[in-house]
C-alpha cells in the first residue's frame, strides 16, 4: 500500500464562533475528480477545511488546476458572515500567496448555493512541503 503525504491544505477560519462547527464539505469539480483519479490524490476533510494527499509514486506536476465547490450544513454560517463580495463567490489562488482572494460570481438570478467555490492552480513547493491556502471569513457586524 502506498504511503500518503499531504500535498496541500485549505484552511477556513471565521472571526467568531458560529454556534457549531462549520461543517464544510469540499466537492471536487468533474475535471478535478478526473485529475485526482489520474494522479491518485486523496481528499480528506478536516474540522477547518480540507487536505489533498499524494501517494509515494506521485510525481510533482508543473501545475494542478483544482476547483472545489464548498457546502455547509451550518445555516448560521451564512448569516453570521460578512461576505467580502456578493454571493455566490469563489476564492482564487494567486501565485505565491497563501491567502486566497475573493471574487464574485453573482449575476442576475444567480443561485447562492454552494456556499463558495475554491479555485487553485497548485504549483509544488520547491522542497516538496505541504502548501497551506487560507480563507479568512469575517463576522457580520450588527450595530
Amino acid at each position: 500500500m502506498d504511503r500518503y503525504r499531504p500535498l496541500l491544505a485549505i484552511v477556513v477560519s471565521h472571526e467568531e464562533p458560529v454556534g457549531m462547527a462549520m461543517h464544510l464539505r469540499f466537492i471536487p469539480s468533474l475535471d478535478t475528480t478526473a485529475l485526482m483519479l489520474r494522479e491518485r490524490l486523496l481528499l480528506r476533510h478536516t474540522p477547518d477545511g480540507a487536505e489533498l494527499w499524494r501517494g509515494a509514486a506521485y510525481q510533482d506536476a508543473v501545475t494542478l488546476p483544482l476547483v472545489f465547490q464548498v457546502v455547509t450544513r451550518n445555516v448560521q454560517l451564512q448569516s453570521c458572515t460578512q461576505w467580502p463580495v456578493a454571493r455566490p463567490l469563489r476564492y482564487v489562488g494567486v501565485a505565491g500567496q497563501e491567502q486566497l482572494r475573493p471574487e464574485t460570481l453573482a449575476a442576475p438570478g444567480a443561485s447562492q448555493r454552494p456556499l463558495l467555490s475554491v479555485e487553485i492552480d497548485y504549483c509544488p513547493a520547491p522542497d516538496g512541503a505541504c502548501t497551506t491556502y487560507r480563507i479568512a471569513l469575517a463576522a457580520n457586524r450588527r450595530d
